[in-house]
């Protein structure tokens, strides 16, 4: 009996999948700029957020990679900075995603010394910025050994506090 309660319920996950792979979301809720006054430090973080609005049980959560580019709020200005080599980050995460639910993590970006001190600035003449992120989140499922991971790839604007 327990053994067909027990394949009952992952015969059901499993006709799942398939219909879950195009529900994940992923979003960036936030893009924060810091300059350490001491250190003089700079950093950029960004908050994500990955939801699976789903039935299907089977999903991990592995990796987080960002890359981030800059432009003026100002909608009379096109003035760019790192549009060809954006800045770049990643976080592993390799956590796993329940159904219908959500979890979070953030990547730190730290720029080198002269990529920061063009960003401080851009930012000092341009301010507002709006961040351009392109982000792809590693998701891992059973099939990774014949297919890999599932990426998921998304592109987002967000005003940089």
């Amino acid at each position: 009996m327990v053994s067909v309660v027990y394949i009952s319920v992952a015969s059901a996950n499993y006709l799942n999948y398939y219909p879950s792979l195009g529900s994940i979301d992923q979003q960036i809720s936030s893009v924060v700029y810091r300059r350490d006054a001491v250190s003089n430090q700079t950093s950029i973080v960004s908050h994500i957020i990955v939801d699976n609005p789903t039935d299907y049980s089977g999903f991990t959560v592995k990796l987080f990679d960002l890359k981030i580019h800059f432009s003026s709020s100002v909608s009379s200005s096109n003035t760019t900075l790192f549009t060809i080599y954006p800045l770049t980050g990643s976080q592993s995460i390799n956590k796993p995603l329940p159904p219908h639910s959500q979890m979070s993590g953030d990547v730190l970006v730290i720029p080198p010394p002269e990529q920061a001190a063009q960003l401080a600035d851009f930012n000092a003449t341009n301010y507002p910025l709006i961040a351009h992120c392109s982000l792809t989140v590693d998701v891992s499922t059973f099939l990774d050994p014949v297919t890999g991971f599932v990426l998921y790839d998304s592109e987002q604007a967000v005003q940089l506090a």
